[in-house]
């Protein structure tokens, strides 16, 4: 993953096995290896010019597991936001939300990759990864990932504090900090679910995509598709207000065969646009579209 600042720097997140040779920078946050052998692999923030003819900052993250950056975003100040999947030891930070459980995870940096500001768990006793977040006007962080965790932690009044099936789309929102969780819910069906992408309206409600396997996945009256499309897995495009309590539209997208929602974004008007990739021959399109068949 990759965003810019206001300056157009780019900033970058991944993992890496390279041990000894992957470039940080002098006074980054963390310039060793945290790896406890070969196959293991840390995050890596890195922030480069515009031009990408100089690397500004790089930084390892990471414990003696393996660690994996899958999303990152930057907020108003310039700090950077990172989530993806977390093994032991994993570094969080006083006060953070939760310091012990869970494989997702959120952290936060300076600009300068200088120092990590906050850090937490976010997850259950089974598997969690966070693979996507964005921030709203308030510095709120909002993630999206997929876990099996029955007891992934959720909040009163939330849309779905159930684990539906045996994987299920999570949704969370957090303070600036990392020390508070201030929503958080599942979405899913009777089977399994990943959510991909995540991102907000001008209102404050959450677009969120991704796919799902499950039949009876949630969908709203008067949705573009009602109903389960593929073999395997369909798209879905789901809306919910930004407290998470409520399911405010929610559609299928797909054909017979395989289709998988990768990311999103919305237009000035509100509409959304979604990409991933299908093995349909029947995906829908429409009259006049680039390419039909």
């Amino acid at each position: 993953s990759l965003s810019l600042d206001t300056s157009g720097h780019v900033y970058v997140t991944g993992d890496t096995s390279s041990s000894t040779d992957f470039p940080t920078t002098s006074g980054a946050y963390d310039t060793s290896f945290n790896g406890n052998d070969y196959w293991t692999v840390d995050v890596f923030v890195s922030k480069l010019d515009g031009g990408l003819t100089s690397l500004l900052a790089s930084t390892y993250l990471g414990g003696s597991g393996s660690d994996y950056g899958k999303f990152l975003a930057l907020d108003t100040s310039g700090n950077v936001y990172v989530t993806g999947e977390a093994g032991s030891g994993f570094t969080t930070t006083s006060g953070a939300y939760d310091s012990s459980i869970g494989n997702a995870f959120v952290s936060k940096l300076d600009g300068g990759l200088t120092s990590l500001l906050a850090s937490t768990y976010l997850g259950g006793s089974d598997a969690d990864i966070g693979s996507s977040l964005t921030l709203d006007t308030s510095r709120n962080v909002y993630v999206t990932g997929y876990t099996g965790s029955s007891d992934f932690p959720t909040t009163s009044g939330a849309y779905d504090t159930s684990l539906t099936g045996y994987i299920d789309v999570f949704i969370s929102k957090l303070d600036s900090g990392l020390t508070s969780l201030l929503a958080s819910t599942f979405l899913g069906g009777n089977s399994y679910e990943s959510g991909n992408s995540l991102t907000l309206g001008t209102s404050g409600n959450l677009y969120v995509t991704g796919d799902t396997a499950s039949s009876n996945f949630p969908t709203t009256s008067g949705a573009y598709d009602t109903s389960y499309n593929g073999a395997s897995t369909d798209v879905f495009v789901s809306k919910l207000d930004s407290g998470l309590t409520s399911l405010l539209a929610s559609t299928f997208l797909g054909g017979a065969r395989t289709e998988y929602g990768n990311s999103l974004t919305l237009d000035t008007s509100g509409n959304v646009f979604v990409t991933g990739y299908t093995y349909s021959t029947d995906f829908p399109t429409t009259n006049g579209a680039y390419n039909t068949s």
